[in-house]
């Protein structure tokens, strides 16, 4: 049976996760290759009522870098799970936050199947700061505006921002932030154009990369 690659655990866990907005609510901004400040970037993530991370590990992965991944996502994030082919099944029980979600994707008969585990339960160790540093420098200045907490920080970093932001905004305030901003977000640039961007540019333009669109799967 041939491996489960990458791409095709992607393309399948997407539409997996994905809630069909058929209950009446908005359909979540799904986000590939979602960037964590400098620390890391999820594979996916569901931006809506709540931060989600999908972390994904094909038969061609390993889990080398979960540790440092789990403690990465762990501190934007509102929930995470960990979806792996059956060969990292057994590494991922025995490794995996108590805290993360974790499914398995399997080929049957050609076909793959998503079976979840067990649920994601709350992370609740959001860092403020790497919370904020998923805002755009004009985001997070706008949202600084907002809280009239701005004066003076108008030519400085990004970082300088997201310390201010961080101080200034109670956690329940800055989650909402993000939140709207994220889904807020017109433009999205490709991975390589937003990194030459940020080299570039470093007072001028976005904190992190991404590559997103809104996706309403169509089940079958």
């Amino acid at each position: 049976m041939p491996p489960v690659t990458e791409e095709e655990l992607r393309d399948f866990v997407r539409v997996a996760v994905t809630d069909d907005g058929s209950d009446g609510q908005t359909a979540p901004l799904v986000v590939d290759e979602f960037v964590v400040g400098t620390e890391g970037r999820i594979d996916l993530a569901l931006v809506g009522d709540a931060l989600i991370g999908y972390e994904l590990k094909s038969d061609l992965d390993t889990l080398r870098r979960l540790p440092q991944q789990m403690s990465s996502y762990s501190k934007v994030f509102d929930f995470c799970t960990l979806v792996v082919t059956d060969r990292h099944l057994g590494g991922a029980r025995r490794a995996l936050d108590p805290r993360w979600g974790l499914a398995v994707v399997r080929r049957e008969a050609g076909k793959l199947t998503y079976k979840q585990i067990r649920k994601a339960r709350p992370l609740r160790r959001t860092d403020a700061v790497a919370l904020a540093g998923l805002l755009w420098r004009d985001e997070a200045l706008h949202a600084l505006d907002l809280l009239g907490a701005a004066a003076g920080l108008r030519s400085k970093p990004r970082d300088v921002l997201w310390e201010r932001l961080a101080q200034v905004a109670s956690q329940d305030e800055l989650r909402a932030i993000v939140v709207r901003a994220l889904t807020a977000r017109q433009g999205w640039r490709d991975v390589q154009a937003r990194r030459e961007y940020d080299e570039t540019f470093q007072y001028a333009g976005a904190s992190s990369r991404f590559l997103a669109r809104r996706f309403r799967p169509q089940y079958r």
